[in-house]
Protein backbone atom coordinates (compact mmCIF):
# COMPACT_ATOMS: atom_id res chain seq x y z
CA UNK A 1 0.00 0.00 0.00
CA UNK A 2 1.21 3.56 -0.93
CA UNK A 3 0.23 6.40 0.35
CA UNK A 4 0.93 10.15 1.23
CA UNK A 5 1.92 11.77 4.66
CA UNK A 6 -0.10 13.42 6.23
CA UNK A 7 2.66 16.35 7.08
CA UNK A 8 5.90 17.77 5.14
CA UNK A 9 8.78 18.58 7.40
CA UNK A 10 9.69 22.07 6.46
CA UNK A 11 13.31 21.94 6.23
CA UNK A 12 14.86 18.10 6.07
CA UNK A 13 11.85 16.64 3.83
CA UNK A 14 12.76 13.54 1.12
CA UNK A 15 11.64 12.84 -2.19
CA UNK A 16 9.00 10.02 -0.73
CA UNK A 17 8.54 8.60 -3.79
CA UNK A 18 11.87 7.85 -4.86
CA UNK A 19 12.81 6.76 -1.55
CA UNK A 20 9.76 4.05 -0.70
CA UNK A 21 9.55 0.47 -2.07
CA UNK A 22 6.69 -0.25 -0.27
CA UNK A 23 4.40 0.84 3.02
CA UNK A 24 2.48 -2.02 4.62
CA UNK A 25 -0.40 -1.04 7.01
CA UNK A 26 -1.42 -3.83 9.48
CA UNK A 27 -4.98 -4.82 10.26
CA UNK A 28 -4.74 -4.17 13.22
CA UNK A 29 -3.36 -0.81 13.31
CA UNK A 30 -5.83 1.64 14.84
CA UNK A 31 -7.60 3.73 12.34
CA UNK A 32 -8.29 6.56 15.47
CA UNK A 33 -5.04 8.80 15.19
CA UNK A 34 -2.94 7.75 18.79
CA UNK A 35 -1.45 9.94 20.92
CA UNK A 36 2.44 8.29 20.55
CA UNK A 37 4.12 7.62 17.28
CA UNK A 38 7.07 4.85 17.90
CA UNK A 39 9.47 5.54 15.02
CA UNK A 40 11.61 2.53 15.05
CA UNK A 41 14.30 3.15 12.12
CA UNK A 42 16.38 -0.46 10.94
CA UNK A 43 20.02 -0.43 9.70
CA UNK A 44 21.52 -3.73 10.69
CA UNK A 45 19.22 -3.95 13.61
CA UNK A 46 17.65 -7.04 12.39
CA UNK A 47 18.71 -9.33 15.00
CA UNK A 48 18.05 -6.83 17.76
CA UNK A 49 14.34 -5.34 16.26
CA UNK A 50 11.94 -8.28 17.75
CA UNK A 51 13.60 -7.46 21.75
CA UNK A 52 12.77 -3.97 20.68
CA UNK A 53 9.33 -4.34 19.93
CA UNK A 54 8.85 -6.75 22.86
CA UNK A 55 9.80 -3.94 24.97
CA UNK A 56 6.94 -2.02 23.04
CA UNK A 57 4.55 -4.25 23.59
CA UNK A 58 4.77 -4.82 27.01
CA UNK A 59 4.15 -0.71 27.55
CA UNK A 60 1.51 0.15 30.14
CA UNK A 61 0.65 3.14 28.17
CA UNK A 62 -1.07 1.46 25.29
CA UNK A 63 -2.18 4.57 22.78
CA UNK A 64 0.51 4.62 20.12
CA UNK A 65 1.46 3.44 16.84
CA UNK A 66 4.51 1.55 15.56
CA UNK A 67 5.97 2.67 12.54
CA UNK A 68 9.19 0.69 11.80
CA UNK A 69 11.63 2.03 8.53
CA UNK A 70 14.07 0.05 6.93
CA UNK A 71 17.30 2.39 5.64
CA UNK A 72 17.97 0.33 2.33
CA UNK A 73 19.74 -2.01 5.06
CA UNK A 74 22.05 -4.86 4.49
CA UNK A 75 20.43 -6.99 6.65
CA UNK A 76 17.06 -6.96 4.70
CA UNK A 77 15.94 -10.10 4.59
CA UNK A 78 16.81 -11.14 8.29
CA UNK A 79 14.48 -7.80 9.09
CA UNK A 80 11.53 -9.43 6.95
CA UNK A 81 11.91 -12.33 8.55
CA UNK A 82 12.32 -10.90 12.51
CA UNK A 83 9.48 -8.57 11.90
CA UNK A 84 7.00 -11.65 10.42
CA UNK A 85 4.89 -11.86 14.00
CA UNK A 86 4.90 -7.69 13.98
CA UNK A 87 3.18 -7.09 10.46
CA UNK A 88 -0.14 -6.71 11.59
CA UNK A 89 0.34 -4.01 14.46
CA UNK A 90 2.92 -1.88 13.02
CA UNK A 91 3.19 0.48 9.72
CA UNK A 92 6.52 -0.84 7.54
CA UNK A 93 7.89 1.22 5.21
CA UNK A 94 10.68 -0.11 3.12
CA UNK A 95 13.02 2.45 1.78
CA UNK A 96 14.84 1.23 -1.60
CA UNK A 97 18.46 2.83 -0.64
CA UNK A 98 20.17 4.01 2.33
CA UNK A 99 20.01 7.58 3.14
CA UNK A 100 21.13 7.50 6.76
CA UNK A 101 19.49 7.98 9.97
CA UNK A 102 18.55 11.71 9.78
CA UNK A 103 16.60 11.36 6.97
CA UNK A 104 14.44 7.79 7.54
CA UNK A 105 13.59 9.61 10.68
CA UNK A 106 11.89 12.46 8.77
CA UNK A 107 10.81 10.52 6.71
CA UNK A 108 8.92 8.56 8.98
CA UNK A 109 7.78 11.30 11.41
CA UNK A 110 5.85 12.30 7.74
CA UNK A 111 3.73 9.95 8.12
CA UNK A 112 3.37 9.41 11.98
CA UNK A 113 -0.15 10.32 13.34
CA UNK A 114 0.05 10.99 16.85
CA UNK A 115 0.68 14.07 18.41
CA UNK A 116 4.24 13.09 20.09
CA UNK A 117 6.81 11.50 18.83
CA UNK A 118 9.12 9.08 19.96
CA UNK A 119 12.09 7.95 17.95
CA UNK A 120 13.14 4.51 19.61
CA UNK A 121 16.36 3.04 18.21
CA UNK A 122 16.08 -0.48 16.82
CA UNK A 123 18.34 -2.20 19.35
CA UNK A 124 17.27 -0.34 22.55
CA UNK A 125 14.92 -1.51 24.82
CA UNK A 126 12.50 0.38 26.79
CA UNK A 127 11.33 -0.57 30.72
CA UNK A 128 7.50 -1.42 30.69
CA UNK A 129 6.71 1.61 31.80
CA UNK A 130 8.86 3.96 30.09
CA UNK A 131 5.85 5.95 27.84
CA UNK A 132 3.14 6.22 30.98
CA UNK A 133 6.13 7.69 33.56
CA UNK A 134 7.52 10.04 30.56
CA UNK A 135 4.31 11.42 29.63
CA UNK A 136 2.98 11.86 32.91
CA UNK A 137 6.23 13.43 33.87
CA UNK A 138 6.15 15.64 30.21
CA UNK A 139 2.34 16.57 30.82
CA UNK A 140 2.65 18.06 34.23
CA UNK A 141 5.65 20.19 33.32
CA UNK A 142 4.10 21.41 30.23
CA UNK A 143 7.32 20.26 28.50
CA UNK A 144 7.21 20.34 24.71
CA UNK A 145 9.87 17.55 25.27
CA UNK A 146 11.24 15.23 27.41
CA UNK A 147 13.69 12.48 28.35
CA UNK A 148 14.92 9.93 30.60
CA UNK A 149 18.43 8.26 31.50
CA UNK A 150 19.53 4.82 30.13
CA UNK A 151 21.23 1.39 31.13
CA UNK A 152 24.20 0.42 29.49
CA UNK A 153 23.79 -2.86 28.08
CA UNK A 154 24.94 -5.57 25.30
CA UNK A 155 28.85 -5.84 24.87
CA UNK A 156 31.50 -3.91 26.37
CA UNK A 157 29.86 -2.02 28.80
CA UNK A 158 31.68 -3.29 31.97
CA UNK A 159 32.62 0.36 32.92
CA UNK A 160 29.64 3.00 31.62
CA UNK A 161 26.81 1.12 33.57
CA UNK A 162 24.15 3.81 33.12
CA UNK A 163 24.08 7.70 31.88
CA UNK A 164 23.20 9.23 34.98
CA UNK A 165 26.72 10.59 35.58
CA UNK A 166 26.58 12.63 32.45
CA UNK A 167 23.36 14.46 33.08
CA UNK A 168 22.02 17.04 35.61
CA UNK A 169 22.13 15.83 39.17
CA UNK A 170 18.54 16.03 39.99
CA UNK A 171 15.23 16.23 37.25
CA UNK A 172 14.78 19.50 35.89
CA UNK A 173 13.76 22.05 32.91
CA UNK A 174 17.14 21.76 30.47
CA UNK A 175 18.45 24.81 29.36
CA UNK A 176 20.92 26.08 26.59
CA UNK A 177 23.32 26.74 29.34
CA UNK A 178 23.51 23.22 30.59
CA UNK A 179 23.91 21.92 27.21
CA UNK A 180 26.65 24.44 26.51
CA UNK A 181 28.32 23.48 29.78
CA UNK A 182 27.94 19.82 28.46
CA UNK A 183 25.51 18.65 31.20
CA UNK A 184 23.51 17.16 28.64
CA UNK A 185 23.23 13.41 27.02
CA UNK A 186 19.88 12.95 25.78
CA UNK A 187 19.60 10.11 23.58
CA UNK A 188 16.58 9.78 21.22
CA UNK A 189 15.28 6.51 22.32
CA UNK A 190 14.84 8.24 25.71
CA UNK A 191 13.01 10.82 24.55
CA UNK A 192 9.26 11.97 23.88
CA UNK A 193 8.62 14.78 21.22
CA UNK A 194 5.69 16.85 20.31
CA UNK A 195 5.28 16.42 16.52
CA UNK A 196 4.72 19.89 16.10
CA UNK A 197 7.84 21.56 17.57
CA UNK A 198 9.73 18.99 15.37
CA UNK A 199 8.45 20.04 12.62
CA UNK A 200 8.28 23.51 12.94
CA UNK A 201 12.59 23.54 13.77
CA UNK A 202 12.93 21.10 10.77
CA UNK A 203 13.25 17.36 11.89
CA UNK A 204 16.97 16.30 11.96
CA UNK A 205 19.65 17.51 9.15
CA UNK A 206 20.61 15.34 7.62
CA UNK A 207 24.09 16.64 6.39
CA UNK A 208 24.67 16.18 9.75
CA UNK A 209 26.50 12.49 10.06
CA UNK A 210 27.66 12.89 13.35
CA UNK A 211 25.74 14.07 16.77
CA UNK A 212 22.45 15.02 15.13
CA UNK A 213 20.44 14.26 17.75
CA UNK A 214 22.07 17.03 20.14
CA UNK A 215 22.22 19.06 17.10
CA UNK A 216 18.45 19.33 16.65
CA UNK A 217 18.13 19.55 20.40
CA UNK A 218 20.12 22.84 20.55
CA UNK A 219 18.31 24.09 18.22
CA UNK A 220 14.74 23.54 19.97
CA UNK A 221 16.12 25.97 22.61
CA UNK A 222 16.80 28.52 20.52
CA UNK A 223 12.84 28.05 19.08
CA UNK A 224 11.95 28.00 22.66
CA UNK A 225 11.04 24.16 23.14
CA UNK A 226 10.66 23.79 26.87
CA UNK A 227 13.02 20.07 27.33
CA UNK A 228 12.33 18.72 30.63
CA UNK A 229 14.95 15.92 32.31
CA UNK A 230 13.73 13.15 34.51
CA UNK A 231 16.35 11.85 36.13
CA UNK A 232 15.26 7.90 36.29
CA UNK A 233 16.84 4.87 34.42
CA UNK A 234 13.64 4.06 31.99
CA UNK A 235 14.95 2.43 29.31
CA UNK A 236 18.34 0.26 28.13
CA UNK A 237 21.25 2.00 25.47
CA UNK A 238 22.94 -1.30 23.41
CA UNK A 239 26.53 -0.91 22.92
CA UNK A 240 27.75 -2.37 20.45
CA UNK A 241 31.08 -2.26 18.15
CA UNK A 242 29.10 -2.30 14.95
CA UNK A 243 26.73 0.45 15.92
CA UNK A 244 26.88 3.84 13.84
CA UNK A 245 28.71 5.33 17.44
CA UNK A 246 32.05 4.93 14.96
CA UNK A 247 35.41 4.46 16.04
CA UNK A 248 37.32 5.48 18.97
CA UNK A 249 38.55 8.71 17.02
CA UNK A 250 35.02 9.69 15.03
CA UNK A 251 33.51 9.25 18.35
CA UNK A 252 35.74 12.04 20.11
CA UNK A 253 35.71 13.98 16.78
CA UNK A 254 32.20 14.50 16.61
CA UNK A 255 32.22 16.03 19.25
CA UNK A 256 34.55 18.82 18.85
CA UNK A 257 33.45 19.17 15.04
CA UNK A 258 29.71 19.54 16.35
CA UNK A 259 30.30 22.54 18.14
CA UNK A 260 31.65 24.23 14.66
CA UNK A 261 28.49 23.17 12.97
CA UNK A 262 26.63 24.86 16.05
CA UNK A 263 28.46 28.13 15.54
CA UNK A 264 27.72 28.06 11.60
CA UNK A 265 24.19 27.86 12.21
CA UNK A 266 23.14 29.76 15.26
CA UNK A 267 23.65 33.27 17.33
CA UNK A 268 25.24 32.25 20.07
CA UNK A 269 26.07 35.41 22.14
CA UNK A 270 29.78 36.03 22.98
CA UNK A 271 29.84 34.19 26.23
CA UNK A 272 28.24 31.50 24.56
CA UNK A 273 31.10 31.68 21.83
CA UNK A 274 33.37 31.64 24.59
CA UNK A 275 32.53 28.74 26.46
CA UNK A 276 32.15 26.71 22.84
CA UNK A 277 35.71 27.50 22.31
CA UNK A 278 36.83 25.93 26.04
CA UNK A 279 34.57 22.59 24.89
CA UNK A 280 36.09 22.72 21.33
CA UNK A 281 39.97 22.94 23.67
CA UNK A 282 38.71 19.99 25.68
CA UNK A 283 37.14 17.74 23.06
CA UNK A 284 40.17 18.13 20.97
CA UNK A 285 42.27 16.92 23.93
CA UNK A 286 40.29 14.15 23.82
CA UNK A 287 40.83 13.26 20.11
CA UNK A 288 44.77 13.87 20.75
CA UNK A 289 44.30 11.50 23.57
CA UNK A 290 41.96 8.93 21.27
CA UNK A 291 44.63 9.47 18.26
CA UNK A 292 47.51 8.49 20.39
CA UNK A 293 45.64 5.69 22.36
CA UNK A 294 44.98 4.07 18.55
CA UNK A 295 49.12 4.70 17.94
CA UNK A 296 49.77 2.90 20.74
CA UNK A 297 47.22 -0.10 19.24
CA UNK A 298 49.04 -0.14 16.28
CA UNK A 299 52.79 0.12 17.74
CA UNK A 300 52.94 3.44 16.06
CA UNK A 301 55.46 4.78 18.82
CA UNK A 302 56.56 7.89 17.31
CA UNK A 303 52.82 8.66 16.66
CA UNK A 304 51.87 7.62 19.44
CA UNK A 305 54.46 10.14 21.82
CA UNK A 306 54.04 13.44 19.64
CA UNK A 307 50.07 13.00 20.14
CA UNK A 308 50.15 12.41 23.94
CA UNK A 309 52.90 14.91 24.03
CA UNK A 310 50.31 17.59 22.67
CA UNK A 311 47.76 16.06 24.67
CA UNK A 312 49.78 16.92 27.65
CA UNK A 313 50.27 20.53 26.69
CA UNK A 314 46.51 21.02 26.21
CA UNK A 315 45.73 19.68 29.51
CA UNK A 316 47.91 22.22 31.22
CA UNK A 317 46.33 25.03 29.44
CA UNK A 318 42.74 23.47 30.40
CA UNK A 319 44.09 23.18 33.52
CA UNK A 320 42.71 19.68 33.97
CA UNK A 321 42.74 17.69 37.66
CA UNK A 322 46.88 16.91 38.56
CA UNK A 323 45.47 13.15 38.71
CA UNK A 324 44.63 13.13 34.76
CA UNK A 325 47.78 15.04 34.00
CA UNK A 326 50.54 12.95 35.87
CA UNK A 327 48.82 9.76 34.24
CA UNK A 328 49.63 11.16 31.04
CA UNK A 329 52.77 12.21 32.21
CA UNK A 330 53.25 8.55 33.42
CA UNK A 331 52.30 7.43 29.76
CA UNK A 332 54.76 9.37 27.74
CA UNK A 333 57.49 8.26 30.78
CA UNK A 334 57.42 4.26 29.56
CA UNK A 335 56.46 5.44 25.87
CA UNK A 336 59.95 6.23 26.18
CA UNK A 337 61.34 3.31 28.37
CA UNK A 338 59.67 0.52 27.17
CA UNK A 339 56.06 1.24 24.71
CA UNK A 340 55.09 -2.53 25.02
CA UNK A 341 53.92 -1.62 28.79
CA UNK A 342 52.06 0.91 27.67
CA UNK A 343 50.08 -1.40 25.19
CA UNK A 344 50.06 -4.35 27.26
CA UNK A 345 48.39 -1.78 30.18
CA UNK A 346 46.01 -0.04 27.65
CA UNK A 347 44.61 -3.42 26.01
CA UNK A 348 44.33 -5.17 29.99
CA UNK A 349 42.40 -1.39 31.39
CA UNK A 350 40.24 -0.37 27.91
CA UNK A 351 38.97 -3.70 26.84
CA UNK A 352 35.63 -1.80 25.94
CA UNK A 353 37.75 0.48 24.15
CA UNK A 354 39.45 -1.94 21.90
CA UNK A 355 36.54 -3.35 20.03
CA UNK A 356 36.00 0.69 18.99
CA UNK A 357 39.77 1.10 17.50
CA UNK A 358 40.03 1.88 13.83
CA UNK A 359 41.68 -0.54 11.60
CA UNK A 360 43.82 -3.52 12.74
CA UNK A 361 44.79 -3.22 15.96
Amino acid sequence: MHGTPPAQLQHYSIAMSEEISEIRVGRNVPTDPPRVSIIIPNYKTAQYIAETLESVRRQTFCDMEVIVINDGAPDSAELYEALGPYYDEITFIDKKVNSGTSATRNLAAGYARGTILSFLDGDDIWHPTFLEELLRFKDDGGYNMAYTDAEAFGQLHEKLQDLLHANPGETCEVTRDLMLQQRVHCLPSGALIDKDKFELCGGFDPSVRRCEDFELWMRFTFAGVRIGYLRKLLFKFRFRPESGSGDLVQRVERGRDMWRILQSKLSFSEEENRQIETNIKYQHAGVLRAEGRTAVYRREWDTARTKFAEASALAAELHLPVAHRMRMAGVRFFLNLSPEIVRLAQVGLRKRETAFLPGEQ
